[in-house]
């Protein structure tokens, strides 16, 4: 089985090399901690949160998924595959999904199970400050209570998630869920090992000491505001396809100096906005990926937030990059 990371770039186009190896600058110093292929990644945005629940930023989400894996994934043609579930049966009405996972350990040497999934999806559903909570409801996935919990506040009900034994999953939905298997790749359906969870509190998912991988790669470092570094998880349990041993994203908010980091072998891959665009297109490495990205404004008319300004043609929000904004 082929494995890869997905990095996915926010710009109309972005810069980078096929290959990666032991390069200058920043590739060999991360070289001479692990050893092995070293890859440079430069982003335009620091990570938020490594918290798999409440991360809505892309970078987040870049690095989640190094070092983190959830039921399903991506083979290198973007075709749904398992991962942590080794397979899967779909029930003849549509309606439940039952998944069997494979052995696989968490970087604390505890397997992962079954139990896993269920914490950590009825936390996303019952967590207030989770945006993408909507994802088990019918707008998502369709798990059956979704709606209740989420949308109608019924915190007594758990989700339609139920662990059969440390092997097995059930997932029982509202209605059919064509989407439900793409669903699976997206961070927020992660696993979490409870008992980890509970004991860091609030600052799970918020720097190395805190984080458990059960992925390709674990979290070495991490600078704020500067750099993340993952090293290949040698517990992981397809390790042996894992082919670059570390990797580092760096936080360049300015795409001059990533791209002139590229240009001096610094940097192995790196976005581009429009003013490069014309500079760069003739450059072998230069390759343009088109992505989907959603925009749109979210009016607050509420009483409570705004009561003397009701009008939906004044008061309201917009939401950016997954973080709300007021305007007026």
């Amino acid at each position: 089985m082929n494995r890869k990371v997905t990095l996915l770039c926010t710009a109309a186009a972005c810069m980078g090399l096929a290959a990666c190896g032991n390069g200058g600058g920043s590739n060999a110093e991360a070289g001479t901690a692990e050893g092995g292929k070293t890859i440079t990644i430069a982003k335009e945005n620091d990570v938020v949160s490594l918290n798999s629940i409440l991360a809505i930023d892309q970078k987040s989400f870049d690095v989640i998924g190094m070092f983190t894996e959830g039921l399903m994934t991506l083979d290198a043609d973007n075709n749904i595959i398992p991962a942590i579930a080794e397979s899967y049966e779909l029930s003849d009405d549509q309606l439940t999904y039952t998944f069997k996972l494979r052995d696989a350990k968490w970087s604390n040497g505890e397997a992962v199970k079954a139990q896993d999934f269920v914490f950590a999806w009825n936390e996303l559903a019952h967590n207030d400050e989770a945006e993408y909570s909507y994802l088990v409801t019918d707008d998502g996935a369709c798990i059956k209570n979704g709606n209740e919990i989420v949308y109608d506040g019924k915190d007594d009900l758990d989700l339609g998630v139920t662990a059969k034994d440390d092997k097995t999953l059930v997932v029982e939905l509202d209605k059919k869920s064509p989407q439900f298997l793409s669903l699976m790749v997206f961070p927020s359906f992660y696993p979490i090992n409870e008992e980890f969870y509970k004991e860091k509190g609030d600052q799970y998912g918020l720097a190395v000491e805190n984080l458990l991988a059960n992925g390709p790669y674990k979290v070495v470092e991490w600078t704020k505001g500067n750099s993340v570094k993952v090293a290949k998880n040698a517990d992981y349990w397809d390790a042996g396809n894992v082919k670059v041993d570390n990797i580092i994203v760096n936080a360049v908010p300015d795409f001059s100096t990533s791209a002139l980091d590229f240009e001096n072998g610094n940097t192995d891959w790196t976005q581009l906005n429009s003013t490069l665009i014309d500079r760069y297109k003739d450059n072998e490495a230069f390759k343009e990926e088109p992505e989907s990205c959603l925009w749109y404004l979210q009016y607050n008319v509420s009483d409570v937030n705004y009561p003397s300004m009701t009008n939906p043609s004044v008061a309201g929000q917009y939401r950016h990059g997954g973080i709300l904004h007021d305007w007026t």
